[in-house]
């Protein structure tokens, strides 16, 4: 266990949560692991275009964070509410305690820079699952055990014994989860496996416990997945995780796969720049690794992390030509990151002047981030497509969608609605005053980490109960929405940066089940803050 005492340590401390239900988001993940494969669990992240991401949290150096909503691209909503729903934890939080656990956990798992076998693997998570406790744990481990009792005998254990247990341990993962055919499968094949190996060559003084105990930690490991999670993920495509930095090309296959946006993203660190993203086509990514090659030299850029997806859409029109009208500005370019998803700028650190300046004239109908279109323009650009989809809105879950692509531009220390607020709010108001009764929405209020945290905790409620009042005063029904103020316990990105700073002070909105779609739900790459519903101020 205590390969993760850490992780959950300052899990439960930033997160306010107890060692048990950061112990059950973390058994969470770890089931997550074992039912899809080391492989295909960081695939999901590849696919979301967190290639680079990934391959931080594997090789050595800084992890490199992610946010809610590219936890929720990788994972799918339904996955985190179940992973909530059976740890005990309030969905936000749950979903940024995850957040912040998995680059350490991967991190941990990987500290050679590979993705451990599954015999490997078991062996660094057997001793945290061994140790953690819990109703759920226990009683799913007292079936295994006395699945396991008839597998036993104290001369040693015989083909036939193996088979008894087998079938024992496949009837109790039936009772938890009709799903998990495939887990006892899975079982089933390695026992037959330990089996052979035991009539082949095991010695006499060999101890049951060898072979049998990583097998029961394997199906413990199974059933967990499938009982937090409630289901089998939808399947991805294996991938190598290219700790060699080869270019690898993937495709998902999943037909009913929901299509989400193109990235890329170039980072540079001293004169060495590292690609990834995921591009529809062939013909986008030798366009981009031709140009990079020629203007940085092959030995200076990694393309590892580059893939071909041809389930998601094409970038905006323009976007190839006005980046190659940047690219002389970019030669002498040191440090920084450039990044871009469908018709947003999702990143522009470090960049020289020109080329800033470059960017804010060929890019001027894109999303930009805060700190490169000024708080001012991003706000406009959020209400702007907010109202256009609240125009369009019938239902609480397409209001709620739209409000969290809005943005209140509270003034600092101030819970008093602005003016260009109250459009977004007056449009939101008539479709909910259409709803049936029942329908719940909550308004939650968020800070950045600035400040002292009970005044953050202060004003995000006032914030989140101005909102309410608003609302109310419009005609929606004061028992429809509640109101609910989070400080800065549930960022949605790390405090490190303003742009991402202005992402976190943020109203958010979600039905009363928590299970609506928003903006950092429905986006796969929406780390534009323009796009977060924001607070431009502390």
């Amino acid at each position: 266990m205590a390969l993760f005492d850490s992780i959950i340590g300052t899990a439960g401390e930033k997160f306010g949560l107890g060692s048990d239900k950061t112990g059950g988001l973390l058994a969470a993940l770890l089931g997550l692991i074992t039912t899809n494969g080391f492989g295909g669990f960081l695939n999901r992240f590849r696919d979301a275009g967190l290639g680079g991401t990934v391959d931080s949290w594997i090789t050595t150096g800084d992890n490199t964070p992610i946010s809610n909503e590219q936890l929720e691209s990788a994972l799918g909503e339904d996955t985190i509410d179940s992973a909530a729903d059976q740890a005990g934890v309030e969905r936000t939080t749950a979903a940024s305690a995850m957040a912040a656990m998995i680059p350490q956990v991967v991190d941990q798992l990987t500290p050679d820079g590979e993705v451990p076998d599954e015999g490997t693997l078991l062996s660094r998570i057997g001793g945290f699952l061994s140790g953690w406790g819990g109703a759920a744990t226990g009683a799913i481990a007292g079936g295994l055990g006395a699945a396991a009792s008839g597998a036993f005998d104290r001369g040693g254990i015989t083909t036939d014994t193996l088979d008894a247990g087998k079938r024992k341990i496949a009837d109790n993962v039936d009772r938890v989860d009709a799903g998990a055919v495939a887990a006892s499968d899975r079982v089933s094949r390695t026992m037959n496996t330990v089996g052979n190996r035991y009539d082949g060559d095991a010695d006499e003084g060999s101890s049951p416990l060898k072979w049998l105990l990583p097998l029961l930690l394997l199906g413990l490991l199974l059933v967990l997945g499938y009982w937090f999670c409630g289901k089998s993920p939808t399947p991805t495509t294996p991938v190598n995780v290219n700790t060699n930095k080869a270019n690898t090309v993937t495709t998902n296959s999943n037909s009913t796969a929901k299509m989400v946006d193109s990235s890329f993203s170039i980072k540079a660190d001293n004169g060495k720049y590292t690609v990834s993203g995921n591009v529809p086509d062939e013909a986008t990514k030798k366009q981009i690794m031709d140009a990079l090659t020629a203007q940085y030299g092959a030995g200076n850029v990694d393309f590892a992390g580059l893939r071909v997806d041809a389930s998601v859409k094409p970038f905006a029109a323009g976007w190839w030509d006005n980046l190659s009208k940047m690219l002389p500005n970019l030669k002498d370019w040191k440090t920084g990151e450039l990044g871009f998803a469908g018709n947003a700028i999702t990143a522009a650190t470090g960049l020289p002047q020109a080329a800033l300046d470059q960017l804010k004239n060929l890019f001027s109908g894109w999303k930009l981030p805060v700190s490169v279109a000024g708080a001012e323009t991003a706000t406009k650009q959020a209400n702007e497509e907010a109202l256009k989809e609240l125009g369009e809105a019938d239902s609480v879950e397409e209001v709620v969608k739209a409000l969290n692509v809005s943005i209140i531009s509270f003034a600092s220390g101030n819970s008093a609605i602005p003016a260009d607020a109250k459009p977004i709010l007056d449009k939101a108001a008539e479709v909910l005053k259409k709803q049936p009764d029942g329908a719940m929405v909550e308004i939650g209020g968020h800070t950045d980490s600035d400040g002292n945290d009970d005044a953050n905790m202060k004003l995000s409620q006032a914030r989140a109960d101005s909102v309410k009042k608003a609302l109310v005063a419009l005609g929606v029904k004061d028992a429809m929405l509640t109101a609910k103020g989070y400080g800065e316990t549930a960022p949605v990105a790390a405090n490190d940066t303003p742009d991402n700073k202005f992402k976190n002070r943020r109203i958010e909105y979600k039905t009363g089940s928590g299970g609506a779609p928003t903006a950092t739900t429905t986006t796969t790459t929406n780390t534009n803050p323009a796009t977060a519903n924001a607070n431009s101020t502390k």
